[in-house]
């Protein structure tokens, strides 16, 4: 007989075929955007189309996964803008494009971007969790997230789409507390949504909250650390 963690609704092979596939899109978009500095536009585009897809995949094939990774990603993306807000003003870190459509300190498309990202990797915490459970998943995902991310760091900074000033130690273009960052909010991956598989759309608004306040928390440890 199969164990809980492997009668996940909303996970099968044509599922994690398209959510790997659209990760390796936004790979290659960024990339194609950096070689030939595209500027943010390019940002814009790829960020709105993959975040329609994923509610499109989630509410034509009723999959009940994607919709909860879409409801907490969404969640913890608006969050984000309170980070976001403490790298470009409190600490001044980052820097964005001075013509685009702003939220506060960050782009229109931000959380959505975020969104998009924490739904790739949350999935992908999902495929760990039910091969190996949560503690190795976690300390898996956060690891693959400390990798991940800052590539799509470094690519954002040539395509012009953001970029950090050079007031801290730097792995390519990525500060070393924005790599620590990001393990840390990948690492609280596959616990929360393992939580939010097993309780209600409300549950997961609430847990999606809770990402958003440890994105932000995740910042200021990193930054005391590494910055």
């Amino acid at each position: 007989m199969e164990t809980k963690r492997n009668l996940i609704a909303g996970l099968d092979k044509k599922t994690t075929k398209a959510i790997l596939i659209s990760a390796a899109v936004l790979v290659g978009w960024s990339l194609i955007s950096s070689i030939l500095a595209l500027g943010p536009i390019t940002a814009s585009i790829i960020t709105y189309s993959l975040y329609g897809f994923y509610w499109f995949y989630a509410v034509k094939y009723k999959n009940p996964l994607i919709l909860r990774l879409v409801i907490f990603g969404t969640v913890a993306g608006v969050l984000e803008l309170i980070t976001d807000h403490y790298l470009v003003e409190t600490i001044n870190s980052l820097v964005y494009p001075n013509k685009e459509l702003m939220i506060w300190s960050s782009p229109a498309y931000m959380p959505f971007a975020w969104s998009n990202v924490i739904l790739q990797l949350g999935f992908i915490g999902v495929l760990l969790t039910r091969k190996f459970g949560i503690p190795k998943a976690s300390i898996m995902l956060g690891l693959a997230g400390g990798m991940y991310i800052p590539l799509y760091e470094h690519l954002a900074n040539n395509a012009g789409w953001w970029w950090y000033k050079n007031n801290t130690l730097m792995i390519f273009n990525a500060p070393v507390y924005v790599i620590f960052c990001e393990a840390l909010i990948s690492l609280s991956l596959p616990l929360l949504i393992q939580y939010a598989e097993d309780h209600s759309l409300k549950k997961t608004l609430s847990l999606g909250v809770l990402e958003g306040v440890w994105i932000l928390v995740s910042a200021f440890l990193a930054f005391s650390i590494a910055g």
